[in-house]
Formats: C-alpha cells, structure tokens, sequence
C-alpha cells in the first residue's frame, strides 16, 4: 500500500519521474499503464482484475455503441446493460456486503476494490459520451486503460472526463522545468493541508464525535464547523498531490476545489466548489440523463432531490447520507426561492447587496446552517448523527470544551492558508500563483510551506478522507 504522504512514495515519484523523461515517447504510456497497474495492487491485491474486467467490458463496449451498422434502439439497450453490468461490482462491494455482513468491517476494507467507485464512474460516463457522440471510442486499449488506472487520480480523483486526460495521454510533452516546479509547488501546498491542517484538526475535532455527549453544545457545534474546514483540507490536499504528481510529468489535471470553498456565501456556491469533478458528474450523467425530455417543474424538481439522494448513497448506504443529500437540496431548493425575500431582508438591515458587510453575514448564515447538514455527513450512520445533534442542541451535553491549549495554533495555521488562498483569488492555483512571484519570493515562499510541514505536519495521518468512498 503506497500512500500519498509517505516517505516511499515520493522517492519512487521521484524515480518515476527521472524514468519517465528518459523513455521513448511512444513507450511513456506503456512505463505509466505498468506503474499505475502496480499501484492498484498495492492496495487491491488480486482485485485488480475486476478493474481490468471492467476496463475490458469498456473497450469493446464503447467501439459497439459508436458502430454505425447497429440501430439508435439497440445501442441504447446495450448502453444501459453496459452501465448496469459496470455497477454490479461497485453494488455489491459497497452496499450489498455491508448491508449483508457478511464480513466484518476489517476484512471488508481489504475487499473493496479501492477506487471503484471512481473508476466505475470513469467508465459510465466514458460510454455515455461515446454513446452521445460527445467522443469517439478510445481505439486502443493500453490508453483506455491508462485513463481509467492512472494513478495519481485513482484512489479518489479527480474525476477526469476521457476527452480531457486520453489526449494528454496520448501526446505526452518533453521535459520542462516548468512542469517540474509547479509539481513540486501542488504536491507541498496537499502535505501543508493534510498532514499540517486536517490532521491538526482531526485531534480537536475526533474526540467530539466520538463521544459528544461529553462536550458543551458549543463544542460540539464548532467540531462539525471545523469538521467542514478537516475536509477540505484533506481531500483538497490528497487532488493538489495528485495535480503535483500528474503535473511533474506534463500532465494537467482539473480543479476539484475553489480555494476559499470553507467562506463561500451560499450553500448554491457552496455545492458547486466542493468536489467539482464529481458533483458535475452526477450532474451530466443522472441528472440531464433522467431529465431528457422532461419539462414539468415538479418532476424536474424531484429529479434534483432524487439526484442529491444518489449522491448521499455514493458516500455509503447509510439513513445518514440520505439526510445529508436531502438537507443538501433542501437547503439549495430554499435558497433558490427565497432569494428576493433574502435581498429585502439584508437591504432593511442596512447592508448594501454585494457589499463586504453583506458577504460577509451571508457567510455566517452559510457556516451556522451547514452544521446542521454536515453533522449527518460526519457520523456515517442515524444512531451516532442523533447522538451529535441531542449534544448540539443541549438534550444529551457535558461540560468539556474543545479549546484546547493547541487550538490556537492550528487556527493560526489555517489562517496562513487562508491568507494564501485570499491573495490567489478563485482564478489561479498555488502553482501559477508562486510561478508569477519573483525567483525571491517563490523560494521564500516554497521554503516557507515546506518548513511548516516539517515543523507542524504529522508523520503518522490517517488516510485521505474521501479514499473510502
């Protein structure tokens, strides 16, 4: 198991790399398919065949449904066989053995294929496209499965779209010191939010969870708060490594994240800087998919509950995330109707629309509300989320508090990420942001980030949050 904030995967990053630069272009994919094929197994054994069944069923799958010779009729059954069949595996190992218990919780993490769900989606939306003539088939096999196993995006992302990554697959660019620069710049700036910031907020915020009844309401609102902050920075963290290690060998991936996504001023917002890749996917793929056609608002709106609700169920099949889905379109449903009344509101106030003041009070409304969705997201399961929310509301709640004596550092070092991120603004990433600074300034700067890793970062992190969905 190579993880993303080891010692040993950067060095053999590092030698992949020098490899990398050293091979014949039309070799590359074949060194990347090869390493990214290992990669898999280190972490899913033997069930790197279902991967490779399913890349398999895709190959032949997308060249069938871009055949001409076969009928509108018959490649729209066969494209709904194809997306069937490729969610059989992700069902079972997801919901059908947990559900069953079949296996115990340790012996069932060993099961799952890691990144099935990501690779499953690649996939569907890979023949969907084929089938909507957006792409044609991928006609060689070793970069198909290259685009479903690449290794940097494989365990959670980012959800790359085939016409986006294949190309660059497929015309790889030489060595630029560029390149190399902005990698090294992605992969330090993922280790500053992981191992400095998530795992700092994790130790205040864990407890919490773990027994909330102990805690002051205060406390245990302020952990699902921070719980929002934990993940960004871990998952946004685990894509900024990937982009790094993608980009040291000249290959650009998408933005997952806004930066400021924690202080975005609506939930509307909100949704759509959070995990971009796959909240579009869900978007494109089942929402427009169950919509074509369909022009009756109620049954629209129902398309979008329904979807906010397969959302919740990708994250596990659990009563909570189904709440958590439904607050999510609750939450957006209300915000959509109600804007005017909200614009009357703030204006009798006296706060300017647009202006500082009023951003600024839509981001509390936005942060206070969220911990009433985000509680659900956390405790994974109804019983625990009922036990967090009789804590938040004082029913169930002790006496601890959660400012700690090391609270005020982790704030001061979220501060430091925030600063970083407010002078990036939403159009740039850490890469061109320190690319565009003067030799000086960039070197202060990477010495900077690099320092605080080494001084605050945590050897020992759990895993990326988001690995195990």
């Amino acid at each position: 198991m190579v993880k993303f904030t080891d010692f040993t995967y950067f060095l053999l990053l590092f030698i992949i790399v020098a490899a990398y630069y050293n091979t014949p272009q039309s070799r590359k994919w074949i060194l990347l398919l090869v390493l990214s094929v290992l990669f898999n197994i280190s972490w899913s054994g033997y069930y790197v065949l279902v991967w490779f069944a399913l890349t398999t069923v895709c190959f032949f799958g997308g060249r069938y449904l871009a055949n001409p010779e076969h009928s509108k009729k018959q490649r729209k059954t066969l494209l709904a066989f194809l997306v069937i069949f490729c969610l059989a595996p992700l069902v079972f190992f997801k919901y059908l053995v947990p559900i069953n218990n079949s296996f115990s919780p340790v012996i069932l993490n060993w099961l799952a294929p890691i990144g099935i769900s990501y690779y499953t989606f690649l996939i569907i939306g890979y023949l969907t496209d084929v089938h909507r003539k957006y792409i044609k088939p991928e006609p060689h096999f070793g970069y198909l499965a290259l685009y479903l196993g690449f290794f940097p995006t494989m365990l959670a992302g980012p959800l790359e779209r085939a016409r986006q990554l294949i190309p660059q697959l497929k015309t790889p660019v030489g060595y630029d010191p560029e390149n190399i620069k902005a990698g090294i710049f992605f992969i330090v700036w993922g280790l500053f939010k992981k191992m400095v910031l998530a795992a700092r907020f994790a130790d205040h915020v864990n407890p919490v969870f773990d027994q909330p009844e102990k805690y002051t309401a205060f406390s245990v609102t302020l952990a699902i708060l921070l719980f929002s902050i934990q993940l960004y920075c871990d998952f946004s963290g685990y894509c900024d490594i990937a982009t790094g290690s993608a980009r040291l060998l000249g290959i650009r991936l998408s933005k997952n994240f806004a930066n400021r996504y924690y202080f975005t001023p609506s939930r509307t917002e909100s949704w759509n800087s959070w995990n971009i890749t796959v909240t579009s996917w869900f978007r494109d793929y089942v929402f427009f998919n169950i919509s074509k056609g369909v022009t009756n608002k109620a049954r629209l709106e129902f398309n979008r509950l329904l979807t906010f609700i397969i959302t919740g169920l990708w994250h596990g099949p659990s009563l909570s995330f189904v709440i958590w889905g439904f607050l999510q379109w609750a939450y957006i449903n209300f915000e959509i109707r109600t804007k005017r009344f909200w614009e009357r509101f703030y204006g009798g106030l006296g706060l300017r629309i647009g202006s500082n003041s009023h951003t600024v009070m839509r981001i509390i409304v936005r942060l206070l509300t969220g911990t009433l969705i985000m509680g659900w997201f956390r405790a994974a399961e109804l019983e625990n989320g009922l036990r967090l929310y009789s804590a938040m509301f004082g029913f169930q709640s002790g006496a601890l508090s959660i400012l700690t004596s090391g609270f005020g550092l982790t704030l001061v070092l979220f501060l430091i990420l925030d600063l970083i991120n407010y002078q990036m603004g939403e159009k740039e990433d850490i890469a061109s942001f320190l690319l565009k600074k003067s030799p000086l300034q960039r070197n202060l700067s990477f010495l900077i980030l690099a320092q605080l890793v080494l001084i605050f970062g945590q050897i020992t992190v759990a895993n990326f949050y988001y690995i195990q969905f």
